[in-house]
Order: C-alpha cells, then sequence, then structure tokens
C-alpha cells in the first residue's frame, strides 16, 4: 500500500505534466496559398456549380479568384466569404493514365480477340489465322493494351487536392461584410 500512493502521485504530476507541455506547444503558422494557383470553390448559395480560376487571395475571411473564362483584359475578381464556401479545391500538377488506358484497351482487345479467326490447321502456314480461341484473345487484349496505355499516358488530368478552409491565415486586410452570398467585381486598367 505504501508504493501505491508515491506511484499514484507520480503518474498525476506527470499527467499534469505533459498537460502543461502539450498548451505550451506553439500552434502551426496559418496555410497561405499562393496568388496565381488554380482552384475551385464549390459554394453553398449554388450547390450544382462550380467556380474555376486564379486564387488572387485567400485567407479566414474571403477566397478571391479570377474566373476561368473571365476577360483577360478586364480583371474580373470573385470574392466568395468562407462561411459560403462548401469546399475549396486547388491543383498541384497533372496526372497521367497509362494504367486505365491499358487496362481499358486489353478489355476491348479481349471483346475483339473473340471475332479473329481461329484454325488450327492453318496458323502453322498462315499468319492471319490463330491456333486456339485462347490465343486470339490473348493476342488481342496484348495489342489492344499497348495501344491503350500509349494513349492513356498522353492524356492528363489535373490533381485536385482539398483545403481545410479553418487552416487559411487570417485576414490581410480590412473586409467589407456582405450580404450576399456571392459578390463580382471588375476593374479596367489603361
Amino acid at each position: 500500500m505504501r508504493l501505491a500512493i508515491p506511484s499514484l502521485l507520480a503518474l498525476v504530476l506527470l499527467a499534469a505534466a505533459h498537460d502543461a507541455a502539450a498548451q505550451a506547444s506553439p500552434e502551426p503558422p496559418p496555410l497561405r496559398l499562393p496568388a496565381g494557383i488554380r482552384a475551385r470553390v464549390f459554394t453553398r448559395a449554388l450547390p450544382d456549380r462550380t467556380v474555376e480560376g486564379r486564387i488572387v487571395s485567400a485567407d479566414a475571411s474571403a477566397v478571391t479568384l479570377v474566373p476561368r473564362l473571365a476577360d483577360p483584359f478586364e480583371r474580373g475578381e470573385l470574392t466568395v466569404r468562407t462561411s459560403d464556401v462548401a469546399k475549396l479545391e486547388v491543383t498541384f500538377g497533372k496526372k497521367r493514365h497509362g494504367w486505365q488506358g491499358a487496362l481499358i484497351g486489353a478489355a476491348a482487345g479481349a471483346l475483339v480477340g473473340l471475332a479473329f479467326d481461329v484454325d488450327p490447321v492453318l496458323c502453322k502456314v498462315d499468319n492471319n489465322y490463330f491456333c486456339s480461341r485462347g490465343a486470339a484473345i490473348a493476342g488481342g487484349a496484348g495489342a489492344f493494351a499497348i495501344v491503350g496505355g500509349a494513349i492513356g499516358f498522353f492524356v492528363k488530368t489535373d490533381r485536385w487536392t482539398p483545403v481545410a478552409l479553418d487552416t487559411l491565415g487570417p485576414p490581410s486586410g480590412a473586409t467589407s461584410e456582405r450580404s450576399s452570398a456571392l459578390s463580382f467585381g471588375a476593374t479596367v486598367r489603361f
């Protein structure tokens, strides 16, 4: 019993020290998205529409971007308050689809291989015939997999990454609160 009381006291002191150390650790710095990065914003006001464009600024109060289809001679900025943003995604490069193309090509080639001519006698003297149905399916799948993989290698799509809105930094300047969910501004420069 004497050993249990000091052990219990040491355990309580250790837990208190751990809590104090956890409170003293600094919070991670806020996330700053670089200007010009491509992003897409899903809003609560228009749930079936996505706004895609280049980020001008993003902080804890609002996300401002230039829409993709905006006139290049006019700087039309779209500002969405973060409370109205359902989801924010940014792109960090492109990905190729070689494996998907090879799989689709192999499946299509296997189906086409069912239509190839099969003759166990003529296949020994004529290369236009396969000796068995399995060889015809394998030949079609292999040839089409190579073609599909080559096509998939050249097809590139964007790689989108979601951004947690609560990690964005504090507002960089004074922002005006507006009652509308979306706002649109235009600037003309000469």
